[in-house]
């Protein structure tokens, strides 16, 4: 058996103590440890799955052994196949500044989150791993509208995009968050995960807040202005707005007014 079953460790390259000598010696079934290679007579490898066991005759005497072994070629591809798409995915979300990513399995304990969001609240790998979503810093997730769409995303398969979150956060101050989740399949195991994306759009809240209040006080000055003012539009020359002091002194009304040309109501024209 030893010079047609020749089998070494994947890794050492040593040869592998021979199942079927095992099961005689200590008389119980035995395996292989795993990452054991089948060398062929041709010098082809592959990795195998065996055990061995002991025969017992009438009298219950050893009478031999059995060995079986299979071929898990394929299976050892499908695992590698299935870490090196993990490790992409891991190195996607490790590495992506924004949004903040973080991976929640069906209890909604965090699994991953990226650097940005470990950055980003100050809280280290360690803290948030297996730690409850809602439990994470001062518990400023633990928002009971989050915690019911959260639910409703695996058994439902219920993505939700764009849920508001405005909170004082411990460790850097005032910030408004746009949360997306969606369901994923676990790469290794058979279940299922929440991806949970996290933008920080503090900034651009701020921004659109400065745009109306510019836009307020614009408006209260166009309107209260003793000076007549016409806004048109560049390309076609129309009105596309007047404020009530131009109105009262031509005596149209501004929706008289609007879509206009100049011409049309009787400013510029030539004196006969």
């Amino acid at each position: 058996m030893a010079e047609v079953f020749q089998i070494v460790n994947e890794k050492t390259r040593q040869p592998v103590e021979n199942p079927a000598t095992r099961a005689l010696r200590e008389v119980l079934v035995v395996g292989l440890a795993n990452h054991t290679l089948l060398i062929a007579k041709d010098g082809t490898e592959r990795p195998i799955d065996d055990s061995a066991a002991p025969i017992r005759n009438r009298q219950g005497d050893i009478a031999g052994v059995v060995l079986i072994f299979r071929d898990i070629s394929e299976r050892r591809r499908a695992e590698r196949a299935v870490k090196d798409a993990l490790d992409f995915a891991e190195g996607i979300i490790a590495t992506l500044r924004e949004p903040f990513l973080v991976v929640l399995d069906k209890d909604l304990r965090v699994v991953k989150a990226n650097r940005s969001f470990h950055q980003a609240f100050q809280v280290s790998q360690e803290e948030a791993e297996n730690c409850y979503v809602y439990d994470l810093g001062n518990r400023q997730w633990d928002i009971p509208e989050l915690r019911t769409l959260l639910e409703e995303v695996l058994p439902q398969n219920h993505a939700f995009h764009d849920f508001e979150v405005e909170h004082d956060f411990p460790k850097i101050g005032h910030r408004t968050m746009l949360l997306n989740a969606r369901r994923m399949r676990d790469p290794i195991g058979s279940g299922e995960l929440i991806l949970l994306a996290i933008e920080d759009i503090t900034e651009r809240r701020r921004a659109e807040a400065a745009v109306r209040d510019s836009e307020l006080r614009y408006r209260r000055l166009f309107e209260a202005a003793r000076d007549g003012i016409l806004i048109l539009d560049a390309r076609t020359g129309k009105i596309t707005d007047s404020n009530p002091y131009l109105t009262e002194i031509l005596g149209h009304t501004r929706e008289e007014l609007l879509g206009r040309e100049l011409w049309q109501i009787g400013l510029f024209q030539v004196a006969g």
